[in-house]
């Protein structure tokens, strides 16, 4: 990873910064290898000590310079303070990567500045998770029901949970492709594919409204 001297460099010049970073984390795809680039994101995670409006507008260049050699659709860097990290569920810090994903954060992680959060980081009950997500992802066709973008991602997020709950060993690309197919849900495997090659379906938002209400009900009623 090129990258991460360039970053450890340039925050290092900034003592005020470099003070108030507990940890910045690269993690997904790009460390488990199965990045693609032109179609995946590339994902970093900030946990903080300091006052994030002071850190935040300083680090997210220092991250977008040092990165930009690398053909990304999106840079993610999103953050949390340190004392929020230990029950992220319980303290409104739901990212996925820290609950339903935390397995594939751990293993696939890399600490490009700082400290790691492993032991910070508290485990879940997988079924309860479970549940908790397929909740959220019921909810999201009323939430984004006039966001066609919007609705393609929770349907991504459907077939991954789907995935998992159907034996798949992570959220790594070939796991997700090879349970569907697997279970047979060729609808599911043709929305996968066309996102793995970087294509756009063009469905109509109550086909996607369908699609995930349908994925999802299924675990919740059994």
């Amino acid at each position: 990873m090129d990258f991460t001297e360039c970053i450890r460099d340039r925050i290092n010049q900034d003592e005020d910064l470099a003070s108030g970073i507990h940890s910045l984390i690269v993690f997904n795809s790009y460390v488990r290898g199965d990045f693609v680039e032109g179609v995946s994101d590339l994902d970093f995670f900030a946990v903080l000590t300091g006052d994030p409006e002071e850190i935040m507008p300083r680090l997210t260049p220092i991250v977008e310079e040092c990165t930009s050699g690398i053909e990304k659709v999106l840079l993610d860097l999103p953050w949390s303070r340190l004392s929020e990290i230990d029950d992220p569920l319980n303290k409104g810090v739901t990212f996925k990567f820290l609950t339903i994903y935390q397995d594939d954060f751990l293993e696939n992680h890399v600490v490009v500045y700082g400290k790691g959060i492993k032991d910070v980081l508290p485990r879940y009950d997988m079924n309860e998770l479970f549940r908790w997500r397929a909740e959220r992802l019921l909810n999201s066709p009323e939430r984004f029901k006039d966001n066609p973008k919007m609705l393609r991602i929770s349907a991504g997020e459907a077939i991954r949970l789907m995935a998992l709950m159907n034996g798949a060993k992570s959220i790594g690309k070939g796991d997700i492709r090879a349970t569907l197919e697997a279970i047979g849900d060729e609808e599911a495997l043709e929305i996968f594919e066309a996102y793995l090659d970087g294509r756009n379906l063009e469905r109509s938002n109550e086909y996607w409204v369908e699609f995930i209400t349908s994925r999802v009900s299924k675990y919740l009623e059994g």
